[in-house]
């Protein structure tokens, strides 16, 4: 049965996009995404202790993957594996709804629901340096879901302690 999509994770400031977590899988997180139409989804990144897949529900979905994009359209799906730097963004004109699914389970969604935090507070409203920096934060509270490839880690890293040491607090 197909889920109407109603968010419940709203990043549409900092990140184009909003998430439907659902989590209702077995052994893994799962979910559903709009990402606006021409917006780019987030960085190049890998999750070194999960697999990912995606299936395009509607609109089209460029992928990328072992350093090539990928166009999905509706029904297309694509797997990626764990450690491996993948992103994603819409160039159709209209939006792009995808479903996701995260395998095992860990804490992908309650990342999501940190940078949700972080944006409602302010704190995320773009690419300005203090944007970055709480980015950086989060990104390394949550290194065992995701972690950044470009920019590589150690820059990720640099920013979070910068921030720690400047006061800065999730």
């Amino acid at each position: 049965m197909k889920k109407e999509f109603q968010p419940n994770v709203d990043l549409m400031t900092a990140f184009n996009s909003q998430i439907m977590l659902i989590n209702d899988a077995i052994d893994a997180e799962n979910g559903m995404v709009l990402i606006k139409a021409g917006a780019d989804g987030p960085p190049i990144h890998m999750h070194p202790e999960q697999e990912e897949y995606f299936t395009v529900i509607s609109g089209e979905l460029e992928v990328y993957k072992n350093d090539r994009w990928i166009t999905l359209k509706q029904g297309d799906n694509v797997f990626v594996p764990k450690k491996t730097p993948h992103t994603y963004r819409s160039r159709h004109p209209e939006d792009c709804v995808f479903e996701y699914k995260l395998t095992p389970v860990r804490n992908f969604s309650k990342m999501m629901r940190s940078f949700e935090s972080l944006q409602n507070k302010g704190k995320l409203r773009g690419t300005d340096v203090k944007s970055i920096i709480y980015l950086s934060m989060n990104f390394r509270k949550y290194r065992n879901e995701v972690v950044s490839v470009s920019p590589p880690a150690f820059v990720i890293s640099t920013m979070a302690f910068f921030g720690k040491v400047m006061g800065y607090r999730l």
